[in-house]
C-alpha cells in the first residue's frame, strides 16, 4: 500500500455499496476493507491500495485486534461505516442489536483511539416515517420510523452525535441504492413480476402512487468521495441525504419498464388497498406453510400510495453535488432492463445474491454457497490431486500447467453450480463430453479422468455438507453433487467407448475400479452420518 496516500477504513466492504465504493476510491486512498466475507468471495479484485480484512464487527475482541494492526500500519484518516444488517421481515432480529448497534459502537470507540479526521455513518431515508401528503423529508427530519431497522439507525445516529466531540462526523441517509444490474431487492422483484407473464404481472397496488427515492452507486460514490476530499471544510457534525429531490412512483417505473421491454404500452390493473390486504395476508400465510414466503409482506400494504418524498437541496448546495441526469432511475431503468435481456443468468445471479435474506429457494442457496466458495474449492481440489503419493493415480493431471488445472477445476465447479441453479444438468454433461474428447486425444486414461471427477464430488459435497447453514439441505446436496458426478462419469465412459478402436471397454479392470468408487460414494452419502466411517 502506498504510504503517501490518505487512508480509509471501509466496513461492510463486501456489500453492494462497499464493493462499488472500493472501485471508485482505490486509486485515491489506502483502503482497509473490513467484511465478513473473503475478498475472493466478495468478487473484489486484488489491488495494491486495498488491504482486505475479514472480521465480524460485532466481535469486540477480533475488531480491537484488527484496529490495533491498522494503527501499527500507520492508522487511518477516515472511516466509512457501511456495515449493517437488514431484512424485509419488518420485525426485530438479534443482528440489529449485535451488528447495527453494538458493532457501530465498537467501530466508533476504535475510531477514537485511531484519532481519525472524519467518520461517515451510513443511515437511510427509509428510517424516517413517510411524510403526510404534500410534505417532504430532508436532512433535519427526525429518524422516527418505528420498525426495528429504523430504531437501530436512530441509535446509530445518536451514537455518532455523541462521538462527534472527539472527531468530525457526517451522517448520510441513503436513498434506495441500485446498480446497473439493479441489485436492490424490491426493484428487482417488481421488474421480475412486471416483465413476466405471471397472473399478477399487471397488478399495481392502489393508484400506483407508492414511491421512494433511488440513487445509483455512481452518484453515491461521488457524494461519499466529496465528504472525504473536502473534509476540512465541513462541519464537525452534519447530516446529508444521498438522494435526488423528489421520488419515483411504482406507476412511473411500471410504464417505463413495460414499454421498453414489450415495445408497447401495457395497461396496469390497480387493486385498491382495502382489497389488496386480504390477498397479501393469504399469500404470506401459504408461503409460510411451504417455507417460501413471497416478497410482498402484509406490513408493506400500509405504505401503498404513500410517498417518501425528499428535499435534498441542503445537501446539494452544501456539498456542491447533484444527481447525474443519466443515472436518475427513470432514465437508467431501460439500461437495467437491457442488462437483464442481454445476460439473464448474470442478472439473476447478482440479484438473488442481493436478495439472499429475502426470498431464497433451496437450489439457489446451494448455488450461492458453491459460487462463494469456488476459489477455496479450487485450491482444495488442486492440493488433493497434486499430492506426491497420488502421482500414479493422477500423473497426467500432475503434469498439467497449474493455471490450466485451476481453470479446468473452476469451470467444472461453476458449471456444477449453474446446473443446480437451473435444475438442469445438460450443460454440465455437454461440457464433460467435450472435455473428455480432448483428454482422449491427449491420451489421458479414462480412470484418471473419472477419478478426478469423483475426487471433486467428495470434496465439494463434504464442504457443503459440513456448513452449519446448509444442514437442512443435505438431501439436496446428496441428490445434486454425487448424482451429477455419477452422470458425468457415465458420460466419460460413453465417450471412451465411442472413440476407442478396441470396442466396448466394460470389462477392463479400470472400469471396475471406477464402478466400485461410485458405489462407495453413493453408499456414503445415502447412509446416516452416525454410520459413516
Amino acid at each position: 500500500m502506498a504510504n503517501d496516500m490518505r487512508s480509509l477504513i471501509v466496513t461492510g466492504a463486501s456489500g453492494i455499496v462497499g464493493r462499488h465504493f472500493l472501485e471508485a476510491a482505490k486509486d485515491s486512498f489506502r483502503i482497509f476493507a473490513i467484511a465478513r466475507r473473503s475478498q475472493k468471495e466478495a468478487g473484489i479484485a486484488e489491488h495494491p491500495n486495498i488491504r482486505w480484512i475479514q472480521v465480524d464487527i460485532g466481535n469486540w475482541l477480533s475488531l480491537r485486534w484488527v484496529m490495533h494492526n491498522i494503527k501499527r500500519m500507520g492508522g487511518a484518516d477516515f472511516v466509512l461505516h457501511l456495515a449493517g444488517y437488514y431484512d424485509f421481515d419488518y420485525g426485530d432480529h438479534p443482528e440489529y442489536e449485535r451488528t447495527n448497534i453494538n458493532g457501530t459502537r465498537y467501530i466508533l470507540e476504535q475510531a477514537k483511539i485511531l484519532r481519525i479526521k472524519r467518520f461517515v455513518f451510513a443511515s437511510s431515508t427509509a428510517a424516517c416515517e413517510f411524510p403526510e401528503s404534500g410534505e417532504k423529508i430532508n436532512e433535519r427530519t427526525p429518524v422516527d420510523a418505528e420498525y426495528a431497522y429504523a430504531q437501530a439507525k436512530r441509535r446509530g445516529e445518536e451514537m455518532v452525535g455523541e462521538f462527534s466531540k472527539w472527531f468530525p462526523c457526517s451522517i448520510v441517509r441513503f436513498a434506495a441504492v441500485f446498480t446497473d444490474w439493479c441489485e436492490y431487492g424490491p426493484l428487482y422483484m417488481f421488474l421480475e413480476t412486471w416483465l413476466s407473464n405471471r397472473w399478477n404481472a399487471r397488478v399495481l397496488g392502489g393508484r400506483g402512487e407508492s414511491a421512494v427515492p433511488y440513487i445509483h452507486t455512481h452518484d453515491l460514490n461521488r457524494l461519499l468521495l466529496t465528504l472525504f476530499h473536502n473534509s476540512a471544510d465541513l462541519p464537525d457534525l452534519d447530516t446529508y441525504v444521498a438522494s435526488p429531490s423528489g421520488c419515483t412512483t411504482h406507476g412511473q417505473m411500471y410504464e417505463i419498464a413495460t414499454r421498453f421491454f414489450f415495445g408497447k404500452k401495457r395497461k396496469a390493473f390497480h387493486i385498491p388497498k382495502i382489497l389488496a390486504l386480504p390477498g397479501v395476508i393469504l399469500q404470506d400465510f401459504l408461503g409460510r406453510l411451504v417455507r417460501h414466503r413471497p416478497f410482498i409482506r402484509p406490513w408493506m400494504i400500509r405504505y401503498v400510495d404513500r410517498q417518501l418524498d425528499v428535499d435534498g437541496s441542503y445537501t446539494q448546495e452544501k456539498l456542491r453535488w447533484s444527481i447525474t441526469p443519466r443515472y436518475h432511475i427513470r432514465r437508467r431503468l431501460p439500461f437495467l432492463i437491457e442488462k437483464k435481456k442481454s445476460d439473464p443468468y448474470e442478472w439473476t445471479s447478482k440479484n438473488r445474491m442481493a436478495l439472499k435474506k429475502i426470498a431464497r429457494r433451496p437450489n439457489l442457496i446451494l448455488y450461492e454457497a458453491l459460487v462463494q466458495r469456488k476459489d477455496r474449492l479450487v485450491d482444495e481440489i488442486r492440493r488433493a490431486i497434486l499430492l506426491p503419493e497420488r502421482h500414479e493415480e493422477f500423473s497426467y493431471y500432475q503434469a498439467m500447467d497449474r493455471d490450466n488445472l485451476d481453470w479446468e477445476i473452476g469451470v467444472i465447479v461453476q458449471l456444477l453450480a449453474s446446473s443446480i441453479r437451473n435444475n438442469d444438468r445438460m450443460l454440465f454433461l455437454d461440457y464433460i463430453r467435450d472435455l473428455t474428447r480432448i483428454r482422449f486425444k491427449e491420451a489421458f486414461p479414462e480412470r484418471q479422468i473419472s477419478m478426478f471427477m469423483l475426487d471433486m464430488a467428495e470434496i465439494i459435497a463434504a464442504s457443503l455438507s459440513t456448513d452449519p447453514e446448509l444442514q437442512d439441505l443435505k438431501p439436496l446436496i446428496r441428490d445434486y453433487v454425487p448424482m451429477t458426478i455419477q452422470l458425468a462419469v457415465d458420460e466419460i465412459s460413453d465417450v471412451f467407448d465411442q472413440l476407442s478402436d478396441k470396442g466396448p471397454l466394460e470389462e477392463i479392470p479400470d472400469r471396475q475400479i471406477i464402478e466400485q468408487r461410485l458405489r462407495e460414494l453413493e453408499a456414503f452419502y445415502s447412509s446416516p452420518e452416525s454410520e459413516r466411517p
